[in-house]
């Protein structure tokens, strides 16, 4: 038995502090409710990145979109300007999107929003494009899965997904103690790897890692570190309408 080592010597380590998911969404509701921008900048508008893939989409892609985690809006509003009808889904109050729609009619006409958790919504229909960003890393592994896998089973035509994902998370308290989110993924770098090789197999896929972090606007202190996963997935043939016959008499 090795000695043991004497009390003043050994470093105390706090247990992480686990937010509940309930207290996550009573967040970002209020938020949401109130315009209030939050250290992710919710109300900014979409990144370059995603601006310059609006504008070289496949000609023959469906010009049918699904805005998982729509937030306050700007993907999905984004995806209605550039022609595509779009389900909106999340758990976020719905009004402030509608508010940012009232003034343009003929966009409010392309959105359909869906009030739903994400890993509650089955994916069925053949969407040229979906988008998740910063949302994904709240849903367990699991859930991630099995919600991207079900939208990769759907597709039938030239389909692309964008996703922006935070892996190797690290949230500290005021004191320095780490915070976790109820059921979150908590993805390492490789484990989502892993998970997209799997998620996309056969599908030509590229990821740009870029190092993330959030401070607190009072005090400068960064709260928020990681790694954001910028996913762009995208499936080029085409199912014959052989296949999808073959393919729904296997699964019968």
């Amino acid at each position: 038995m090795p000695p043991l080592a004497h009390p003043s010597s050994l470093r105390w380590c706090p247990l992480p502090v686990q937010h509940s998911r309930a207290s996550l969404h009573a967040f970002y509701a209020d938020a949401l409710r109130n315009g209030r921008n939050t250290g992710e900048e919710l109300r900014a508008p979409v990144s370059a990145r995603f601006r310059s893939l609006l504008t070289s989409l496949p000609a023959d892609i469906p010009r049918r979109a699904l805005d998982l985690g729509y937030g306050a809006g700007a993907y999905t509003i984004a995806l209605a300007e550039a022609g595509f009808s779009v389900v909106a889904v999340d758990q976020a109050p719905a009004e402030p999107l509608f508010r940012r729609l009232s003034p343009h009619e003929d966009l409010a006409e392309r959105v359909t929003v869906v009030e739903s958790l994400i890993e509650q919504y089955v994916v069925e229909e053949d969407f040229g494009l979906l988008v998740a960003k910063d949302v994904l890393h709240y849903l367990s592994q699991h859930d991630v899965e099995a919600v991207l896998t079900r939208a990769v089973q759907s597709s039938r035509s030239v389909n692309m997904h964008y996703l922006e994902v935070f892996a190797g998370i690290s949230r500290t308290d005021a004191h320095g103690g780490q915070i976790h989110i109820e059921g979150e993924a908590r993805y390492t770098l490789e484990t989502l790897s892993h998970a997209l090789e799997r998620i996309y197999e056969g599908w030509d896929t590229t990821v740009a890692w870029d190092d993330h972090a959030e401070q607190d606007t009072r005090t400068q202190r960064t709260y928020f570190e990681a790694t954001r996963a910028t996913v762009t997935a995208v499936r080029r043939c085409r199912v014959s309408a052989v296949a999808v016959t073959m393919k729904g008499r296997e699964a019968s």
